[in-house]
């Protein structure tokens, strides 16, 4: 008997059947035998730089071709080799909020703390908001313009000067009377404006008062609980948090139309928040050459949706990733296209806890030296019968005995587990390793099992096989 590790089962203390999530680790698509896939476990973090403070969002400029960041209070640039340069000229940027960040072909610019910061020419400048406009929460830039939303009007820049805002042009998103959250650019170049419970498309028209004009017939009845509780996947999609007004907030995949993402167990995670927590929610998408990956902060959970792996079985995959103790660090990631560290390209991420700024490493599974624990479990089964031999079908010969450990239990209920045994996974180069638990014992029903371990080194696992009943 085959048991999948993607999915796991449990019953809680309301007898209510829930999934168990993969901890740590994210799945691929991959024929291994007569499987169809396999987890491993979460790329690790490596020390890179060091910034100002707690990082604030950070972008990539393909016509600068610079990494800048907002770390703590200071603007900052990146070099390759990880030397952090304070570029702010002593422009200080107060609050401690996430920055939107977007550039054009002359600047960087960002929203913080409610104000419209401009970088260009070497020299950062605070730039008066217009007169009538509350503090700015987001903006992009499209078609030559730096768009601005406040939770009441849209407003734009000139296409002649991108630090001068026209007296009253200005425009509202009104399918509906709820606020406006956030803005972005869709693939197709069209203005997207988030509403609290509403979604609107604007495209170019060279309005006299504001340059894009609403679509008709093309709002979205899904709005977003905060602004950045939003993300572009490509291709003109967009995973969202929020909803309509008649039902509580949820994960959603928005392209001309919506589709709910989230499933039984991740909706009971979000049902331990209030609404004023959610609205704080960060969304980010991390997409690489063999998985995009949707990532969730919440303030004490980090909720991982695989787009990937969901499209190619046809289900809902999610994943729960953590720094041991506290919610997963690393946050605001950037693509560096140069080569880092005189290696390849890759990923720059802040830290929610301090002012470390690290880089994704593949081939480790720590973060910054840290080992990391992770877990999945199986569905439950019934097996009416004993148990002689349980096999985890893993990847060996990776990572010393000495340094890494797996541990495996049972169920026989799906709500209380067993005592853990430790498993040998073999030394480096013992790839003819097979990790086997044998006399598992009497299941009169139900069977599930758990592994748990600890990895220095990348771990893979594609599932267990029950070969003795």
């Amino acid at each position: 008997m085959k048991l999948p590790l993607i999915k796991g089962t449990r019953i809680d203390s309301n007898a209510e059947w829930r999934d168990s999530l993969p901890r740590n680790m994210t799945g691929f698509y991959q024929a291994v035998g007569s499987w169809t896939g396999y987890l491993r476990t979460t790329d690790g973090l490596k020390t890179f730089a060091t910034g100002f403070g707690k990082d604030r969002g950070g972008i990539w400029s393909d016509r600068f071709k610079e990494h800048y960041r907002l770390s703590g209070s200071v603007f900052m640039t990146l070099d390759e080799f990880g030397v952090a340069t304070d570029v702010s000229g002593g422009t200080t940027v107060p609050g401690s909020n996430p920055a939107r960040m977007s550039n054009s072909f002359n600047s960087v610019a960002f929203v913080a703390n409610g104000e419209y910061y401009r970088y260009a020419s070497d020299t950062l400048t605070l730039i008066a908001r217009p007169e009538g406009a509350e503090p700015f929460i987001d903006m992009c830039y499209i078609d030559g313009y730096y768009i601005f939303a406040d939770s009441e009007n849209l407003w734009n820049t000139t296409l002649a000067n991108e630090a001068v805002f026209n007296a009253n042009e200005r425009a509202g998103s009104d399918f509906a009377p709820d606020d406006i959250v956030g803005v972005g650019k869709s693939s197709d170049n069209k203005l997207m404006v988030f509403n609290r419970y509403t979604t609107e498309r604007f495209y170019n028209n060279a309005g006299a008062l504001f340059p894009f004009a609403r679509i008709p017939n093309a709002a979205i009845p899904i709005g977003i609980v905060g602004t950045t509780a939003k993300a572009a996947i490509g291709d003109g999609q967009w995973i969202v948090f929020g909803g309509s007004k008649e039902y509580s907030p949820s994960f959603y995949l928005m392209t001309n139309s919506y589709q709910g993402i989230s499933t039984k167990e991740i909706d009971s995670i979000i049902d331990t928040y209030s609404d004023f927590d959610l609205a704080k929610i960060e969304i980010e998408y991390r997409d690489t050459r063999d998985q995009g990956l949707v990532i969730c902060y919440l303030p004490r959970d980090v909720l991982v949706f695989d787009v990937t792996l969901s499209r190619q079985l046809q289900e809902n995959i999610w994943y729960t990733w953590d720094s041991n103790s506290v919610a997963y660090r690393a946050i605001h990631g950037v693509y560096d296209p140069r080569n880092i560290s005189a290696s390849a390209s890759g990923w720059i991420y802040g830290d929610r806890q301090d002012a470390t700024i690290g880089r994704l490493d593949q081939s480790v599974s720590t973060q910054y030296g840290e080992e990391i624990e992770w877990e999945c479990e199986t569905p439950l089964v019934r097996v009416g019968g004993i148990v002689k031999v349980v096999e985890v079908v893993a990847a060996p010969g990776h990572s010393s005995i000495n340094d890494d450990v797996v541990y495996l239990s049972t169920t026989k209920d799906g709500a209380l587990y067993g005592p853990e045994v430790l498993l040998a996974r073999g030394n480096i180069g013992d790839y003819q390793h097979r990790t086997i638990e044998r006399r598992l014992g009497d299941y009169p029903c139900w069977m599930g099992v758990r592994l748990r371990g600890y990895s220095k080194g990348v771990y893979s696992v594609t599932g267990l096989e029950i070969n003795e009943i």
